[in-house]
């Protein structure tokens, strides 16, 4: 970079000094420029925003694996991400974003320094994977100051959510999974082009929250993956989450296809629906999965199953396919990309379920009256009688067997449970027979977070807790309280540590409170975790009892061929 501005001074004589601070970049497909920038604790950095990493999705492209970007002349603006990909606006009540566009594939690069001759080391990369339940959320919302701090890298990704990227007909017209190919994608992208910002394609961390969190976890999975990254990073979410992941997928697309064309309403025409859904505006296809799945997730039937209407999906066999086995299968078989990983969860995920403990009540009365709403898909069980004694058994666990009314506290734990403390821990304890495994608990309650909730009988950090501590920037992190910072500087150190080391803790330091974060071995019957609080600890069993329990009623169904857990 910095023989190409000798050069263009040399040639041309004069160079306006603001066009010297503007950060330039010749990849593959042509020239970028950035912007600079400054953290909150002054450290300068250089960021990249809006990068294309594959070609825009759009008419036959539509519902297609992502494609090559093709060159581009002149130099490219990337100074400011202004596009999301479409956000599906349904019950999840995510905030509205700016600049919604098909046109979206595009990620951003933040990096402390650029390559120059006077300094060839490279810095380690992480590649976040935002959450929003697959049908929200963008590469603009996750400040990249705290990874600057630490001198790492920060990629940020968008990638086709909803209709656009999980629709799935379950055969080889509409396969599915485009989402998770496009995060594929963009880390082949990564991998091919972070030396040119100063980063080590050699030593590249993905991680990811909620939906995020499941996708890295399908990552991890995917054999076209090996060798693109050397770590990965699971926050609130796992491929084995029953809600991140669509058993119904078929019904769901021409479900869709019936609320813009009624004949769909019995058509079993996979090509035909295929034709109609490109046929329409963006919008309007847009529209039409938000009002059907609006109609899915109001449905109490489908409370605790549903999670997200348009998510990953096992695909039919086709030259293309991201994932086309059980996902419990391939962890349990060792069937995985073999890298280090941290997974774990908040104290208490689904703290934020409702709004109020009258809400609470209202949840708790309807799993009291409908046992069988309690029993997880995997378990294959169909029979309503045999649902009921099972999900009479499972509400045991939390009550002893007295109703949920009486026990408001126990419905938002056994919430917490089934939606991913359980398939976490899973997770985790198959994992660990390939791969080092560092388990977490996220127990800190402070400022930062969206503080504690005890009215129902309990208390905890809820989904999402954690974010602040990764992603704080802006007056309100620098304005925390002394506790809050020391908690924020601790994650952060723990999670760059990862992406330098392949481990949390490379050695004993007084700011970890000279803690050694020991991996999971279920052989020795020990599930060691790292508890986030105000003190770091390491212990064992995570929800231990109930946890427990959970295995002992798995174990007893005539049942192992699991897709989740």
């Amino acid at each position: 970079m910095n023989k190409l501005l000798l050069l263009l001074i040399l040639t041309f004589g004069q160079i306006h000094l603001s066009k010297l601070e503007d950060p330039l970049v010749e990849l593959p497909n042509g020239e970028i420029v950035g912007r600079e920038d400054v953290t909150a604790e002054s450290k300068t950095y250089y960021a990249f925003e809006k990068i294309p990493y594959a070609a825009p999705p759009v008419g036959d492209l539509r519902f297609q694996p992502p494609q090559p970007v093709e060159n581009w002349d002149g130099i490219l603006n990337t100074t400011n991400l202004d596009i999301s990909c479409y956000q599906l606006n349904n019950r999840m009540k995510m905030p509205p974003q700016l600049g919604q566009s098909e046109d979206c594939l595009f990620l951003n690069v933040f990096t402390p320094k650029l390559p120059s001759p006077e300094d060839e080391e490279l810095l380690p990369v992480m590649l976040f994977i935002h959450g929003g339940g697959f049908v929200g959320g963008s590469a603009g919302n996750n400040p990249p100051d705290l990874f600057i701090n630490k001198d790492v890298i920060l990629v940020t990704i968008n990638y086709r959510l909803g209709v656009f990227g999980f629709i799935s007909t379950q055969d080889d017209i509409i396969p599915g999974n485009n989402g998770l190919k496009d995060q594929l994608q963009a880390l082949k992208w990564t991998n091919q082009n972070i030396h040119l910002f100063g980063g080590d394609p050699e030593r590249v961390t993905i991680f990811g929250q909620s939906a995020g969190a499941g996708s890295v976890a399908h990552l991890t999975l995917n054999q076209n993956a090996l060798g693109l990254f050397q770590g990965a990073i699971m926050e609130s979410g796992t491929s084995l989450c029953t809600g991140m992941f669509q058993r119904n997928s078929r019904s769901i697309a021409f479900g869709t296809g019936a609320i813009i064309d009624s004949t769909f309403e019995t058509s079993e025409d996979s090509q035909a629906l295929l034709e109609l859904l490109r046929s329409v505006s963006a919008d309007d296809l847009n529209a039409a999965a938000t009002e059907h799945t609006t109609a899915i997730t109001n449905s109490w039937d489908n409370f605790l199953e549903v999670g997200s209407v348009f998510a990953p999906v096992i695909e039919a066999k086709n030259p293309d396919a991201f994932i086309t086995k059980k996902m419990y299968g391939l962890i349990k078989a060792g069937n995985v990309v073999p890298v280090p990983i941290i997974l774990g969860y908040n104290s208490e995920e689904k703290l934020g379920m409702a709004g109020s403990q009258d809400e609470v009540a209202t949840i708790a009365a309807i799993l009291d009256e409908n046992l069988d709403y309690l029993v997880p898909a995997d378990m294959q069980i169909t029979d309503l009688d045999s649902r009921t004694e099972m999900g009479s058994k499972i509400r045991e666990i939390y009550t002893g067997g007295e109703p949920f009314g009486d026990h408001l506290g126990d419905t938002v734990r056994f919430s917490s449970d089934n939606f991913l403390s359980r398939s976490m821990g899973k997770h985790a304890e198959l994992f660990s027979q390939s791969a080092a495994t560092y388990f977490y608990e996220f127990s800190y309650q402070g400022s930062l977070g969206p503080g504690p909730r005890d009215g129902d009988g309990t208390t905890g950090v809820s989904h999402g807790g954690e974010m602040q501590y990764l992603f704080c920037s802006g007056t309100s992190c620098t304005d925390a309280d002394e506790a809050d910072l020391l908690e924020r500087e601790r994650m952060i150190t723990l999670w760059t540590n990862f992406a330098k080391y392949q481990n949390p803790t490379p050695e004993p330091v007084e700011l970890l409170q000279n803690i050694t974060w020991t991996p999971v071995s279920t052989d020795t019957g020990d599930f060691f975790y790292l508890n986030i609080d105000a003190d770091l600890e390491v212990a064992n069993h995570p929800k231990g009892e109930a946890y427990l329990k959970w295995l002992e009623l798995y174990d007893s169904i005539d049942y192992d061929d699991f897709d989740t857990f």
